[in-house]
Protein backbone atom coordinates (compact mmCIF):
# COMPACT_ATOMS: atom_id res chain seq x y z
CA UNK A 1 0.00 0.00 0.00
CA UNK A 2 1.05 3.39 -1.05
CA UNK A 3 1.61 6.13 2.23
CA UNK A 4 -0.71 8.10 0.03
CA UNK A 5 -3.34 5.09 0.09
CA UNK A 6 -3.02 4.54 3.42
CA UNK A 7 -3.61 8.18 4.58
CA UNK A 8 -6.91 7.84 2.61
CA UNK A 9 -7.56 5.12 4.67
CA UNK A 10 -6.67 6.89 7.91
CA UNK A 11 -9.25 9.92 7.01
CA UNK A 12 -11.89 7.17 5.95
CA UNK A 13 -11.56 5.80 9.28
CA UNK A 14 -12.03 9.08 11.45
CA UNK A 15 -15.45 8.99 9.82
CA UNK A 16 -16.43 5.74 9.14
CA UNK A 17 -19.29 3.92 11.17
CA UNK A 18 -18.56 0.72 12.46
CA UNK A 19 -22.54 -0.54 12.89
CA UNK A 20 -22.25 -4.02 14.56
CA UNK A 21 -18.70 -4.82 14.18
CA UNK A 22 -16.89 -4.64 16.85
CA UNK A 23 -13.56 -5.47 18.71
CA UNK A 24 -12.70 -7.35 21.72
CA UNK A 25 -10.97 -5.96 23.94
CA UNK A 26 -11.62 -2.40 21.91
CA UNK A 27 -8.28 -1.77 20.67
CA UNK A 28 -9.67 0.81 18.52
CA UNK A 29 -9.03 4.80 18.03
CA UNK A 30 -6.10 4.85 20.55
CA UNK A 31 -2.86 6.30 21.50
CA UNK A 32 -0.43 3.31 22.34
CA UNK A 33 3.10 3.43 23.57
CA UNK A 34 5.64 2.58 21.14
CA UNK A 35 6.92 -0.04 23.52
CA UNK A 36 3.84 -1.83 24.32
CA UNK A 37 3.30 -5.44 23.85
CA UNK A 38 0.84 -6.70 20.68
CA UNK A 39 -2.79 -5.39 21.07
CA UNK A 40 -4.29 -8.99 20.43
CA UNK A 41 -8.10 -9.03 19.76
CA UNK A 42 -10.88 -10.75 17.99
CA UNK A 43 -13.21 -9.35 15.95
CA UNK A 44 -16.89 -9.97 16.55
CA UNK A 45 -20.07 -9.61 14.24
CA UNK A 46 -18.24 -10.82 11.07
CA UNK A 47 -18.13 -13.75 8.84
CA UNK A 48 -15.63 -16.39 9.69
CA UNK A 49 -13.75 -15.80 6.10
CA UNK A 50 -13.37 -12.12 7.15
CA UNK A 51 -10.23 -10.43 6.61
CA UNK A 52 -8.60 -7.98 9.33
CA UNK A 53 -5.27 -6.10 7.87
CA UNK A 54 -2.96 -4.04 9.99
CA UNK A 55 -0.84 -1.59 8.37
CA UNK A 56 0.96 1.75 8.54
CA UNK A 57 1.25 1.96 5.26
CA UNK A 58 4.38 0.43 4.70
CA UNK A 59 4.41 -2.73 6.49
CA UNK A 60 0.82 -4.49 5.72
CA UNK A 61 -0.43 -8.08 7.02
CA UNK A 62 -3.64 -9.87 6.96
CA UNK A 63 -5.24 -11.67 9.38
CA UNK A 64 -8.79 -13.73 10.51
CA UNK A 65 -11.03 -12.42 13.01
CA UNK A 66 -8.69 -13.86 15.73
CA UNK A 67 -5.81 -11.25 15.38
CA UNK A 68 -2.62 -12.78 17.11
CA UNK A 69 0.30 -10.39 15.74
CA UNK A 70 3.62 -11.56 15.58
CA UNK A 71 5.93 -9.34 17.85
CA UNK A 72 8.68 -8.77 15.09
CA UNK A 73 5.95 -7.38 12.82
CA UNK A 74 3.96 -5.48 15.66
CA UNK A 75 7.58 -3.48 16.27
CA UNK A 76 7.72 -2.72 12.69
CA UNK A 77 4.38 -1.63 12.36
CA UNK A 78 4.61 0.60 16.05
CA UNK A 79 7.82 2.19 14.11
CA UNK A 80 5.10 4.39 12.07
CA UNK A 81 3.06 7.81 13.21
CA UNK A 82 -0.12 5.53 13.35
CA UNK A 83 -1.49 2.24 11.59
CA UNK A 84 -5.05 1.21 10.90
CA UNK A 85 -6.89 -1.83 11.92
CA UNK A 86 -9.50 -2.67 8.41
CA UNK A 87 -12.11 -5.20 8.19
CA UNK A 88 -13.55 -6.33 4.79
CA UNK A 89 -16.08 -8.95 3.99
CA UNK A 90 -14.90 -9.81 0.10
CA UNK A 91 -14.52 -6.19 -1.24
CA UNK A 92 -16.60 -4.43 0.95
CA UNK A 93 -15.71 -2.77 4.16
CA UNK A 94 -16.85 -3.18 7.49
CA UNK A 95 -15.20 -1.29 9.68
CA UNK A 96 -11.36 0.96 10.03
CA UNK A 97 -10.15 2.48 12.82
CA UNK A 98 -6.65 4.55 13.27
CA UNK A 99 -4.31 4.10 16.09
CA UNK A 100 -2.04 6.64 16.53
CA UNK A 101 1.89 5.73 18.21
CA UNK A 102 2.77 7.95 20.66
CA UNK A 103 6.30 9.35 20.79
CA UNK A 104 6.90 8.90 24.70
CA UNK A 105 7.51 4.96 25.74
CA UNK A 106 5.88 3.96 28.94
CA UNK A 107 7.77 2.39 31.80
CA UNK A 108 8.42 -1.51 31.07
CA UNK A 109 7.29 -2.82 34.26
CA UNK A 110 3.59 -3.06 35.80
CA UNK A 111 3.32 -4.25 39.38
CA UNK A 112 0.41 -5.27 40.68
CA UNK A 113 -1.15 -7.92 43.49
CA UNK A 114 -3.09 -10.44 42.52
CA UNK A 115 -6.44 -11.57 44.91
CA UNK A 116 -8.89 -14.01 44.57
CA UNK A 117 -12.99 -12.75 45.11
CA UNK A 118 -13.09 -13.34 48.82
CA UNK A 119 -13.14 -11.06 51.99
CA UNK A 120 -11.07 -13.10 54.09
CA UNK A 121 -8.98 -16.24 52.73
CA UNK A 122 -5.34 -14.98 51.88
CA UNK A 123 -4.79 -18.03 50.29
CA UNK A 124 -3.13 -17.61 47.00
CA UNK A 125 -2.26 -13.92 47.64
CA UNK A 126 0.94 -12.02 46.21
CA UNK A 127 2.51 -9.62 44.27
CA UNK A 128 3.48 -9.71 40.16
CA UNK A 129 5.06 -7.77 38.14
CA UNK A 130 4.40 -8.03 34.14
CA UNK A 131 6.63 -7.11 31.47
CA UNK A 132 4.75 -4.69 29.23
CA UNK A 133 6.60 -4.85 26.49
CA UNK A 134 5.70 -8.82 26.18
CA UNK A 135 3.23 -10.74 27.72
CA UNK A 136 5.89 -12.45 30.24
CA UNK A 137 4.58 -12.38 33.82
CA UNK A 138 6.31 -12.90 36.96
CA UNK A 139 5.68 -13.55 40.69
CA UNK A 140 7.61 -10.79 42.99
CA UNK A 141 6.42 -12.44 46.20
CA UNK A 142 3.45 -14.44 47.17
CA UNK A 143 2.04 -15.97 50.26
CA UNK A 144 2.56 -19.69 49.06
CA UNK A 145 6.29 -19.16 49.97
CA UNK A 146 5.82 -18.78 53.23
CA UNK A 147 2.55 -19.09 54.86
CA UNK A 148 -0.84 -19.15 52.80
CA UNK A 149 -2.62 -17.39 55.68
CA UNK A 150 -0.11 -14.56 55.38
CA UNK A 151 -1.87 -11.25 53.89
CA UNK A 152 0.50 -9.52 51.39
CA UNK A 153 -0.18 -6.11 50.32
CA UNK A 154 0.26 -2.23 49.79
CA UNK A 155 3.49 -2.44 47.49
CA UNK A 156 5.27 1.04 46.40
CA UNK A 157 8.16 1.87 44.08
CA UNK A 158 9.60 5.38 44.83
CA UNK A 159 9.09 7.11 41.14
CA UNK A 160 9.55 3.60 39.19
CA UNK A 161 12.85 2.99 40.96
CA UNK A 162 12.24 -1.19 41.31
CA UNK A 163 15.18 -1.24 43.77
CA UNK A 164 13.61 1.38 46.04
CA UNK A 165 10.46 -0.90 47.19
CA UNK A 166 8.26 -1.28 50.20
CA UNK A 167 5.05 -3.65 50.97
CA UNK A 168 3.10 -5.21 53.79
CA UNK A 169 3.03 -8.19 55.36
CA UNK A 170 0.04 -8.87 57.45
CA UNK A 171 -1.73 -11.76 59.89
CA UNK A 172 1.42 -13.96 60.31
CA UNK A 173 4.77 -12.80 61.09
CA UNK A 174 3.60 -9.54 59.97
CA UNK A 175 6.47 -6.31 59.07
CA UNK A 176 6.94 -4.41 56.34
CA UNK A 177 9.73 -5.51 54.35
CA UNK A 178 11.85 -1.94 52.79
CA UNK A 179 14.26 -1.79 50.39
CA UNK A 180 16.18 1.64 50.39
CA UNK A 181 18.13 1.53 47.00
CA UNK A 182 20.26 -0.89 45.23
CA UNK A 183 22.42 -2.86 47.48
CA UNK A 184 20.20 -2.34 50.06
CA UNK A 185 20.20 -5.35 52.06
CA UNK A 186 16.60 -4.41 53.42
CA UNK A 187 14.54 -3.74 56.54
CA UNK A 188 11.68 -5.27 58.23
CA UNK A 189 9.46 -3.03 60.62
CA UNK A 190 6.95 -3.06 63.00
CA UNK A 191 5.18 0.71 63.53
CA UNK A 192 3.16 -0.21 65.95
CA UNK A 193 4.03 1.32 69.16
CA UNK A 194 4.80 4.64 71.05
CA UNK A 195 2.37 7.37 69.76
CA UNK A 196 0.68 4.95 67.21
CA UNK A 197 -2.16 2.20 67.64
CA UNK A 198 -1.24 0.34 64.62
CA UNK A 199 1.71 -0.19 62.13
CA UNK A 200 1.90 1.75 58.72
CA UNK A 201 -0.87 1.32 56.44
CA UNK A 202 -1.29 3.43 52.57
CA UNK A 203 2.39 4.24 51.98
CA UNK A 204 4.26 7.14 50.01
CA UNK A 205 7.73 6.97 49.12
CA UNK A 206 9.51 10.87 49.68
CA UNK A 207 11.09 12.00 46.37
CA UNK A 208 14.67 11.83 48.09
CA UNK A 209 14.16 8.21 49.59
CA UNK A 210 15.21 8.93 52.98
CA UNK A 211 11.78 9.32 53.99
CA UNK A 212 8.03 7.38 53.49
CA UNK A 213 4.67 8.98 54.89
CA UNK A 214 2.12 6.50 56.09
CA UNK A 215 -1.12 6.36 57.04
CA UNK A 216 -2.37 4.64 60.35
CA UNK A 217 -5.88 3.16 60.00
CA UNK A 218 -7.84 0.48 61.72
CA UNK A 219 -10.54 -0.90 59.66
CA UNK A 220 -12.99 -2.78 59.06
CA UNK A 221 -15.65 -4.61 56.76
CA UNK A 222 -19.47 -4.46 56.50
CA UNK A 223 -21.68 -6.33 54.20
CA UNK A 224 -24.68 -4.71 52.20
CA UNK A 225 -27.85 -6.59 52.31
CA UNK A 226 -29.22 -5.04 48.94
CA UNK A 227 -27.00 -2.22 47.25
CA UNK A 228 -25.31 -2.77 44.09
CA UNK A 229 -22.33 -2.07 46.15
CA UNK A 230 -21.28 -5.32 48.06
CA UNK A 231 -19.07 -4.58 50.98
CA UNK A 232 -18.03 -1.05 52.60
CA UNK A 233 -15.06 -1.28 54.32
CA UNK A 234 -14.71 1.82 56.57
CA UNK A 235 -12.15 3.68 58.34
CA UNK A 236 -12.88 3.82 62.37
CA UNK A 237 -10.26 5.80 63.41
CA UNK A 238 -6.72 7.06 61.07
CA UNK A 239 -3.50 8.96 61.72
CA UNK A 240 -0.33 9.72 60.16
CA UNK A 241 3.29 8.62 60.62
CA UNK A 242 6.92 9.91 58.79
CA UNK A 243 9.38 7.56 58.80
CA UNK A 244 12.86 8.60 58.70
CA UNK A 245 14.99 5.86 57.27
CA UNK A 246 18.75 6.76 58.17
CA UNK A 247 17.50 7.71 61.59
CA UNK A 248 15.14 4.22 61.28
CA UNK A 249 12.44 6.59 63.27
CA UNK A 250 8.79 6.51 62.96
CA UNK A 251 7.20 10.31 64.08
CA UNK A 252 4.05 11.36 63.97
CA UNK A 253 2.68 13.78 61.49
CA UNK A 254 -0.60 13.39 62.73
CA UNK A 255 -2.51 12.08 66.10
CA UNK A 256 -5.34 14.27 66.37
CA UNK A 257 -8.26 11.28 66.89
CA UNK A 258 -10.84 13.41 64.94
CA UNK A 259 -8.52 14.31 61.91
CA UNK A 260 -8.90 11.12 59.82
CA UNK A 261 -6.12 11.08 57.50
CA UNK A 262 -5.39 8.90 54.76
CA UNK A 263 -3.76 8.20 51.46
CA UNK A 264 -0.40 10.12 51.70
CA UNK A 265 1.15 11.36 48.42
CA UNK A 266 4.00 13.79 47.94
CA UNK A 267 5.12 16.46 45.24
CA UNK A 268 7.52 15.57 42.68
CA UNK A 269 9.79 17.92 44.60
CA UNK A 270 9.02 16.74 48.11
CA UNK A 271 7.86 20.02 49.57
CA UNK A 272 4.82 19.12 50.11
CA UNK A 273 2.57 16.19 51.31
CA UNK A 274 -0.90 15.47 49.98
CA UNK A 275 -3.45 12.88 51.73
CA UNK A 276 -7.36 13.14 52.12
CA UNK A 277 -8.98 14.01 55.33
CA UNK A 278 -12.10 13.87 57.35
CA UNK A 279 -13.77 15.17 60.44
CA UNK A 280 -15.44 12.11 61.88
CA UNK A 281 -19.26 12.59 62.46
CA UNK A 282 -18.77 12.08 66.38
CA UNK A 283 -17.66 13.39 68.97
CA UNK A 284 -15.01 11.34 70.32
CA UNK A 285 -13.53 7.60 69.43
CA UNK A 286 -14.03 5.11 71.85
CA UNK A 287 -11.32 2.94 72.95
CA UNK A 288 -13.49 -0.18 72.85
CA UNK A 289 -13.19 -2.14 69.50
CA UNK A 290 -16.50 -2.80 69.00
CA UNK A 291 -17.72 0.43 70.06
CA UNK A 292 -15.28 2.16 67.52
CA UNK A 293 -17.22 -0.48 64.99
CA UNK A 294 -20.70 0.48 65.84
CA UNK A 295 -20.04 4.49 65.30
CA UNK A 296 -18.13 4.24 62.29
CA UNK A 297 -21.48 1.97 61.11
CA UNK A 298 -24.13 4.31 62.32
CA UNK A 299 -22.00 7.33 60.62
CA UNK A 300 -20.40 5.96 58.01
CA UNK A 301 -22.49 7.60 55.01
CA UNK A 302 -21.21 10.81 56.82
CA UNK A 303 -17.64 10.41 56.40
CA UNK A 304 -16.23 12.47 53.40
CA UNK A 305 -12.90 13.17 53.15
CA UNK A 306 -11.08 16.53 51.38
CA UNK A 307 -7.84 16.70 49.91
CA UNK A 308 -5.68 18.49 52.15
CA UNK A 309 -1.92 19.59 52.08
CA UNK A 310 1.32 20.10 54.31
CA UNK A 311 4.29 21.79 53.49
CA UNK A 312 7.21 19.51 54.57
CA UNK A 313 10.76 20.71 55.78
CA UNK A 314 13.28 17.84 55.63
CA UNK A 315 16.00 19.28 57.85
CA UNK A 316 13.52 19.45 60.76
CA UNK A 317 11.55 16.85 59.93
CA UNK A 318 8.44 18.92 60.00
CA UNK A 319 5.11 19.66 58.46
CA UNK A 320 3.17 23.07 58.68
CA UNK A 321 -0.91 22.74 59.47
CA UNK A 322 -2.75 21.01 57.02
CA UNK A 323 -4.66 23.37 54.34
CA UNK A 324 -7.71 21.95 52.23
CA UNK A 325 -6.55 22.32 48.72
CA UNK A 326 -10.17 20.91 48.02
CA UNK A 327 -13.59 20.82 50.13
CA UNK A 328 -16.07 18.32 48.92
CA UNK A 329 -17.83 16.97 51.70
CA UNK A 330 -19.76 20.49 51.98
CA UNK A 331 -21.26 18.49 48.88
CA UNK A 332 -21.59 15.30 50.32
CA UNK A 333 -18.75 13.97 48.24
CA UNK A 334 -15.58 12.22 49.51
CA UNK A 335 -11.88 12.69 48.12
CA UNK A 336 -9.56 9.46 48.09
CA UNK A 337 -6.00 8.48 46.22
CA UNK A 338 -4.86 11.76 45.04
CA UNK A 339 -1.78 11.42 43.08
CA UNK A 340 0.48 14.30 41.26
CA UNK A 341 1.79 14.27 37.71
CA UNK A 342 5.66 14.19 37.76
CA UNK A 343 5.84 17.62 36.12
CA UNK A 344 4.16 18.54 39.29
CA UNK A 345 0.90 20.53 37.90
CA UNK A 346 -2.14 17.70 37.76
CA UNK A 347 -3.65 16.07 40.61
CA UNK A 348 -5.57 12.79 39.80
CA UNK A 349 -7.90 11.19 42.30
CA UNK A 350 -10.81 9.43 43.04
CA UNK A 351 -14.22 10.92 43.91
CA UNK A 352 -16.88 9.17 45.47
CA UNK A 353 -19.97 9.04 47.71
CA UNK A 354 -18.23 8.78 51.27
CA UNK A 355 -15.18 7.15 52.47
CA UNK A 356 -12.19 6.56 51.09
CA UNK A 357 -12.21 3.41 49.89
CA UNK A 358 -14.06 3.55 46.21
CA UNK A 359 -13.00 0.45 44.62
CA UNK A 360 -16.41 -0.99 46.56
CA UNK A 361 -18.52 2.24 45.02
CA UNK A 362 -19.78 2.29 41.60
CA UNK A 363 -20.42 5.60 41.58
CA UNK A 364 -16.37 6.18 41.90
CA UNK A 365 -15.28 8.02 39.01
CA UNK A 366 -11.59 9.72 38.26
CA UNK A 367 -11.10 13.40 38.42
CA UNK A 368 -8.56 15.61 37.66
CA UNK A 369 -7.16 19.18 39.17
CA UNK A 370 -5.08 21.54 38.02
CA UNK A 371 -2.69 22.74 40.74
CA UNK A 372 -2.05 25.80 39.08
CA UNK A 373 -4.95 27.04 37.71
CA UNK A 374 -7.04 25.24 40.58
CA UNK A 375 -9.63 24.21 37.74
CA UNK A 376 -11.14 20.80 37.80
CA UNK A 377 -12.98 18.39 36.14
CA UNK A 378 -14.63 14.64 35.64
CA UNK A 379 -11.97 12.31 34.40
CA UNK A 380 -15.11 11.88 31.19
CA UNK A 381 -12.45 10.31 28.84
CA UNK A 382 -11.80 7.67 30.95
CA UNK A 383 -14.37 6.76 33.13
CA UNK A 384 -17.40 4.30 32.96
CA UNK A 385 -20.62 3.25 34.78
CA UNK A 386 -18.72 0.91 36.82
CA UNK A 387 -15.86 1.95 39.91
CA UNK A 388 -12.42 3.52 38.94
CA UNK A 389 -10.43 4.15 41.57
CA UNK A 390 -6.34 3.24 42.22
CA UNK A 391 -4.10 5.10 39.13
CA UNK A 392 -0.39 5.84 38.94
CA UNK A 393 1.48 8.04 36.62
CA UNK A 394 4.41 6.45 34.61
CA UNK A 395 7.95 8.20 35.29
CA UNK A 396 7.70 10.35 32.53
CA UNK A 397 4.04 11.69 32.88
CA UNK A 398 3.10 10.15 29.46
CA UNK A 399 0.95 7.47 30.66
CA UNK A 400 -1.65 6.62 33.51
CA UNK A 401 -2.72 3.26 34.80
CA UNK A 402 -5.95 2.70 36.46
CA UNK A 403 -8.31 0.25 37.92
CA UNK A 404 -11.93 -0.23 37.11
CA UNK A 405 -14.61 -2.73 36.74
CA UNK A 406 -16.38 -1.66 33.69
CA UNK A 407 -15.99 -4.83 32.15
CA UNK A 408 -18.46 -7.13 34.63
CA UNK A 409 -18.61 -5.17 37.62
CA UNK A 410 -16.96 -7.75 39.71
CA UNK A 411 -13.41 -7.81 38.59
CA UNK A 412 -11.03 -5.23 38.71
CA UNK A 413 -8.64 -4.95 35.69
CA UNK A 414 -5.87 -2.19 34.77
CA UNK A 415 -6.20 0.11 32.19
CA UNK A 416 -4.13 2.24 30.82
CA UNK A 417 -4.18 5.96 28.94
CA UNK A 418 -2.20 8.65 27.39
CA UNK A 419 -2.05 11.68 29.05
CA UNK A 420 -1.05 14.92 27.51
CA UNK A 421 0.24 17.40 30.25
CA UNK A 422 0.16 20.48 28.63
CA UNK A 423 -3.71 19.79 27.92
CA UNK A 424 -4.47 17.83 30.99
CA UNK A 425 -6.35 15.57 28.94
CA UNK A 426 -6.39 11.51 28.24
CA UNK A 427 -6.52 9.75 25.22
CA UNK A 428 -9.25 6.61 24.86
CA UNK A 429 -7.89 3.73 27.81
CA UNK A 430 -7.05 0.10 27.02
CA UNK A 431 -7.23 -2.82 29.02
CA UNK A 432 -3.90 -4.50 29.76
CA UNK A 433 -2.78 -6.45 26.60
CA UNK A 434 -3.04 -10.17 26.84
CA UNK A 435 -1.56 -12.86 24.28
CA UNK A 436 -5.12 -14.68 24.72
CA UNK A 437 -7.51 -11.77 24.08
CA UNK A 438 -9.88 -13.69 26.08
CA UNK A 439 -7.53 -14.27 29.33
CA UNK A 440 -9.00 -11.03 31.31
CA UNK A 441 -12.52 -13.21 31.60
CA UNK A 442 -11.12 -16.63 31.86
CA UNK A 443 -8.40 -15.06 35.19
CA UNK A 444 -10.74 -14.92 38.48
CA UNK A 445 -8.31 -13.00 40.00
CA UNK A 446 -8.48 -8.99 40.66
CA UNK A 447 -5.60 -6.51 39.95
CA UNK A 448 -4.87 -4.18 42.99
CA UNK A 449 -3.05 -1.39 43.13
CA UNK A 450 -1.32 -1.29 39.61
CA UNK A 451 1.77 0.51 39.81
CA UNK A 452 4.85 1.23 37.34
CA UNK A 453 8.56 0.66 37.16
CA UNK A 454 11.22 1.58 35.34
CA UNK A 455 12.90 -1.82 35.16
CA UNK A 456 12.26 -5.78 36.07
CA UNK A 457 12.43 -5.71 40.11
CA UNK A 458 15.90 -6.75 41.29
CA UNK A 459 14.95 -8.56 44.91
CA UNK A 460 14.48 -12.05 43.62
CA UNK A 461 11.22 -14.08 45.49
CA UNK A 462 13.85 -16.35 47.21
CA UNK A 463 16.01 -12.88 48.78
CA UNK A 464 12.52 -11.32 49.59
CA UNK A 465 11.47 -14.51 51.42
CA UNK A 466 14.38 -14.05 53.36
CA UNK A 467 13.52 -11.35 54.82
CA UNK A 468 9.79 -11.96 55.39
CA UNK A 469 10.68 -14.72 57.94
CA UNK A 470 12.95 -12.46 59.79
CA UNK A 471 10.98 -10.87 63.02
CA UNK A 472 9.83 -7.25 62.20
CA UNK A 473 12.18 -4.96 64.81
CA UNK A 474 10.73 -1.46 65.91
CA UNK A 475 11.66 1.76 64.69
CA UNK A 476 12.64 4.48 67.13
CA UNK A 477 9.67 6.45 68.49
CA UNK A 478 10.94 10.04 68.76
CA UNK A 479 8.55 13.03 69.89
CA UNK A 480 6.66 15.34 67.28
CA UNK A 481 9.44 18.11 66.43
Amino acid sequence: MSRRAFLALAALAAGFAPGAVTLRPDYAGLTVPPNIAPLNFDVQGVPDDATVTLSNGTETRDFGPRVRVPPAFWRRLLQAPAYTVTVRDGGRTLFCATNTVAREAIDPVLAYRLIPPSYENYQGMGLWWRDLTTFREHPLYTNLQSSPTQCVNCHAFNQGDPDTLLFHLRAENPGTLIYAGKGDPGRKRDFKGGPFFASGVYPAWHPSGDFVAFSVNDTMQVFYYANPDKVEVLDTRSDMLLYDLRADAAIPIETNPLLFDCFPAWSPDGKTLYSVAAQPPFPSIPDDKDARGAQAVNGYTNLCYNLIAREFDPGRRAFSKPRVVLNVSDSHRSVTLPRVSPDGRWLVFSLGPQGVFHVWHKASDLWILDLRERAFRPLSELNSPDSESYHAFSSNGAWMVFSSRRDDGAYTRPYIAHFDPATGRFGKPFILPQEEPAHHDRRMLSYNVPEFAKAPPSRSPRELRRLAERPAAKPAFPAKP
